[in-house]
């Protein structure tokens, strides 16, 4: 029988599982036609099963978990056939995905589950739940994309994993600037490392006194979690060896004392990060899951109205997303103050080239305040630009993926402390994925929409999903029932949030400023004066 080792890393999600936020990647696909039982199962036996993850279950002895082949595997126990309730329609459909993203998964079973929702609105829809510690959401686009086709005519011809130089998610695997050589950024806090570093420690001195001295805040948790940092030969030889395969050439990387500097500097803000501001959709979490998501949106629209403001794709959708969240509590009748902010933490990718094929998780999160006090919505885009900006300049992912590989090392009690301290500083967890720019076929079936949800851990109780696909971009929402009830109630107002800043825009061009026309004004000034209806023949869409 074989056996596999777990990385700490993804022992760390697999004990991530609470009574109120399991850990499932949880996703939905719809389907114009129904699809082929037979075809569906020969794609899952030929295509998914070859990644052998989807084979193995999983035993944890508390000291360290290991992936065990199932001998007895059979692929009936993962794929469900079902139909809705009632009309069978969306809204039963969302309430299907919702009481599957609140069940278990079977842990004396390969960790994932299909349901076919047969009959639905002509066609057909796939729910799927996988655990986190199979694979993050980058790492299973890969494996949709080696499931799916281009072309509805081509044989369901089997395929092997995708190894290095193959990966087909390569695109959607840019490499964040946060994951410069990680483990020399942990020195400040491991005299097992002060060899590494002793030229450059002279100049960290003041940022790891500012670092120790968050450490200490940390109360409980600092003494369990110094006492894994301080075991010299655990930390000195094999978690060396594993972090540093996380580095593409250490002789690349930036200079030694900057790196830890940055990382100490991360690492202090972290432990005294303030809570973001308190809402009704911050609070205890309960047990039961709602689920809403939205009709596509033009891509294209969205990119265009990005070139004029002479932002990101990334910054429009955000500052839609704050804008929906504000008007909702707006309609709440909530007193919203201009400097209110939602934290959200957002997975960053810090996968090396040539590692996209690879399984597991290898992601990083930033927690990014949307400011949802702000109404005005072209403002509100400059404002995420900025802070996205300064984020994308820190160690902020790099801290918090290596301090998930400290905690799969330590008892799950004090991981969950942990996690819960971080979590408490925070609203949601929001994904934000590029996904095909064509049509997928699933055993000869057209996907039409394809929606999917990365968990939320401690007391987390909202998860936002932004994902691209075939030229449309869809908003998804997972509330907690007990905060949020009602999560179409936001979901339906990210296009009206879209349609305001258009609005805007034809405002500002007519004359009709808001209260931050200055901000556009400098923008214009800064570079080119560009024409709100004029575009370069030869820009790409």
């Amino acid at each position: 029988m074989a056996k596999e080792k777990m990385s700490s890393v993804d022992t760390a999600w697999l004990r991530m599982d609470s009574t109120t936020n399991l850990m499932m990647i949880v996703g939905v696909m719809m389907f114009d036609t129904p699809l082929d039982v037979p075809r569906l199962k020969g794609a899952l036996e030929g295509r998914l099963l070859v990644y052998p993850r989807f084979r193995q279950y999983v035993v944890d002895d508390g000291m360290s978990a290991h992936w065990i082949d199932d001998e007895s595997f059979d692929i009936d126990a993962h794929l469900h056939r079902v139909r809705l309730p009632g009309a069978g329609g969306e809204r039963e459909l969302q309430a299907m995905v919702a009481d599957l993203a609140s069940e278990r998964l079977d842990r004396g079973k390969p960790l994932w589950q299909m349901h076919l929702v047969e009959g639905y609105q002509g066609g057909s829809a796939l729910i799927t739940r996988i655990h986190h510690c199979i694979a993050d959401g980058i790492a299973l686009i890969g494996v949709l994309l080696n499931m799916t086709e281009e072309d509805p005519d081509a044989p369901d011809t089997p395929r092997e994993m995708p190894g290095p130089g193959k990966s087909k998610i390569r695109k959607f695997a840019k490499r964040s600037e946060s994951s410069f050589n990680i483990f020399e950024a942990l020195g400040p806090f491991g005299a097992q490392l002060q060899s590494k570093l002793a030229p450059a420690m002279h100049a960290l001195a003041p940022v790891a006194e500012i670092a120790q001295a968050a450490f200490n805040k940390l109360g409980p948790l600092k003494a369990p979690i110094e006492s894994a940092l301080d075991d010299g030969a655990r930390m000195g030889s094999r978690v060396v060896a594993k972090y540093s395969r996380w580095v593409d050439d250490p002789t690349q990387a930036m200079d030694a004392a900057k790196v830890a500097a940055g990382f100490a500097q991360e690492l202090a803000a972290l432990a005294l990060l303030p809570n973001d501001t308190p809402t009704r959709l911050k609070g205890k979490t309960g047990t039961v899951k709602c689920v809403a998501w939205s009709n596509p949106i033009d891509l294209v629209r969205v990119k265009d109205v990005g070139y004029v403001l002479g932002c990101s794709v990334n910054d429009v959708l955000l500052a839609s997303v704050a804008g929906a969240i504000r008007s909702y509590l707006v309609s709440k009748g909530d007193n919203v103050e201009s400097d209110a902010g939602l934290r959200a933490f957002v997975p960053v990718n810090l996968r090396a080239p040539g590692k996209e094929h690879k399984l597991g998780n290898h992601f990083g999160l930033v927690g990014l305040v949307l400011p949802i006090g702000e109404a005005n919505p072209i403002a509100r885009v400059f404002e995420v630009r900025r802070r996205m900006g300064e984020l994308k300049t820190g160690y902020q992912a790099a801290v918090s993926m290596a301090l998930l590989g400290v905690l799969g090392y330590v008892p799950k009690a004090i991981q969950r402390q942990a996690l819960s301290l971080l979590s408490d500083k925070g609203t949601a967890v929001m994904t934000n994925v590029p996904g095909p720019a064509k049509p997928l076929y699933l055993a000869g079936s057209k996907i039409s929409q394809n929606m999917f949800w990365v968990p939320q851990s401690g007391h987390v109780g909202m998860g936002v999903s932004i994902l691209s696909y075939a030229g449309g971009v869809q908003f998804g929402l997972i509330t907690d029932r007990k905060l949020c009830p009602d999560p179409q109630a936001v979901i339906s107002q990210f296009e009206p949030e879209f349609e305001k800043l258009m609005t805007s825009l034809m405002w500002l061009e007519k004359g009709y400023v808001g209260a931050d026309s200055g901000a556009f004004d400098e923008m214009l000034t800064a570079e080119a004066p560009v024409a709100i209806k004029t575009k370069p023949k030869a820009r790409k869409k």
